[in-house]
């Protein structure tokens, strides 16, 4: 019998109603200014401290980029576990070359975080010459079957998630692509249906703040040619929130955060499928004001696909200021999927869920997994039917539990729903769900859905 190995990995999804109020009148208008003044949440921080593109004296430990003063390059900014950089200011100002910020090796932390920027005062998101510079979070491209060799699935930008494996009957013993990861991923292609694209599922307010899903990995029509291979799907974009307490300028300068693109396949003749695209990711501006020079501009579009699978769908796009500037400031790509609110809401999640894989069959998984990078984080015995016990903190009781096993290859995603029943009046809450895993790699993921009144 074959070893069974099994990969594990869990993000809490939670469905948040928000409610922001403004009140304007006489008497209190300075008490009130005041208050919206400190909309990253970070002005009482000590030890705050400016980032400079151009000047590495200003960079966090750890960044790469240039070694002395400058006015272009890759700067890649390493992203601490909670994903989150405070700063008095932050300036990305470059001449004809122009910045590129990218984070920890274009790839997320270990517990897969979204990007946070928190800025006491202004945020310059320059290029002085030519366009144009860019932040660029999205979803990594599935890679292309080839002779011998099945796609790839595409990693997910910090805080999206990994597209499927393409199958193939000559290399892996599979026919059926792996789903794609996330709670929006794609199913994979069957020997009858193409791939699934990733589809992007965070609630308008970003509230909290998620990235992508992964598109599905492109399947096979049963030939056992080595050539016959299919394509990985996309990765989802990553997720990330800038804000800042004074104004943000963006000139000459993008902000990336789409889905990756399905790989192709090895061999088109012979019925084998491509992979699908990732979904895009969200971007969440908040500012006092904002000022448009030249272009500027957010992208959050679904990933494309190839041969015969469809792209992942479009993320979202948030812009929220003081002023009436989000209303008209900085171009977004798609325009559908785009809000612009005069009123800054909450940064932070008002409650803090979570969500947690505790044991397989008994066995502690790794905190935290790392399921979500294509890791093995854990590895049983022998396939057959497991338990997969949960944990939850902060999540009403009744809620229920849905929790999914995604075989890597060669099987569609089983689901199964679990009600909370064992909770204390803190939300702490345990439960237990039950696959019948078959041999092979397998994703288990988890995620809770419900209404905050």
């Amino acid at each position: 019998m074959r070893a069974k190995k099994a990969m594990w990995s869990s993000r809490a999804f939670i469905r948040l109603a928000l409610l922001v109020a403004i009140v304007m009148g006489s008497g209190g208008s300075d008490v009130v200014a005041q208050a919206l003044l400190d909309l990253c949440g970070c002005a009482g921080t000590p030890g705050l401290l400016p980032f400079n593109a151009s000047d590495p004296t200003t960079y966090p430990p750890g960044t790469s980029g240039c070694t002395g003063p400058c006015d272009s390059g890759v700067i890649t900014l390493p992203l601490p576990p909670d994903g989150v950089l405070r700063f008095s200011s932050f300036t990305v100002s470059g001449g004809s070359g122009g910045f590129f910020i990218r984070f920890a090796e274009s790839s997320p932390n270990r517990t897969n975080t979204p990007v946070t920027i928190l800025v006491a005062g202004d945020v310059v998101l320059r290029r002085t010459n030519g366009c144009c510079s860019d932040i660029n979070i999205s979803g990594g491209d599935g890679s292309h079957g080839g002779n011998g060799t099945a796609g790839i699935g595409g990693a997910g930008g910090p805080g999206g998630y990994r597209g499927g494996d393409g199958a193939a009957p000559g290399v892996n013993l599979a026919t059926i692509g792996g789903a794609g990861q996330g709670p929006g991923g794609g199913q994979g292609a069957s020997l009858t249906a193409n791939a699934v694209g990733g589809t992007f599922l965070g609630v308008p307010e970003l509230v909290p703040l998620v990235g992508g899903s992964g598109g599905g990995g492109g399947g096979n029509s049963g030939s056992t040619n080595v050539t016959c291979t299919g394509g990985g799907g996309g990765g989802g974009g990553g997720a990330i929130l800038i804000a800042a307490n004074g104004t943000l300028t963006m000139h000459n300068f993008d902000i990336f955060n789409d889905g990756g693109v399905g790989g192709s396949v090895g061999n088109g003749s012979c019925g084998a499928r491509g992979g699908a695209g990732g979904s895009a990711g969200a971007i969440r501006l908040v500012a006092n004001s904002f000022v448009h020079v030249g272009t500027a501009r957010l992208f959050a579009r679904g990933g494309g696909a190839n041969f015969n699978a469809p792209g992942g769908t479009s993320g979202r796009l948030r812009l929220e200021s003081v002023d009436p500037s989000a209303q008209t400031n900085i171009s977004t790509d798609p325009t559908s999927v785009a809000l612009r609110i005069t009123g800054p809401g909450p940064i932070s999640n008002p409650v803090a869920p979570i969500v947690r894989i505790t044991a397989v069959n008994g066995n502690p998984v790794p905190n935290p997994p790392q399921g979500f990078r294509g890791s093995i984080d854990l590895t049983l015995p022998a396939p057959g039917v497991v338990s997969v016990d949960l944990a939850t903190s902060g999540v009403p009781s009744g809620t229920t539990l849905e929790v999914r096993s995604k075989a890597r290859i060669g099987a569609d995603p089983v689901i199964s729903t679990v009600p909370l029943t064992n909770c204390d009046s803190q939300g702490n809450c345990t439960a237990t769900a039950t696959f019948n895993l078959n041999a092979g790699a397998s994703v288990i993921e988890a995620r809770a859905t419900f209404q905050v009144q």
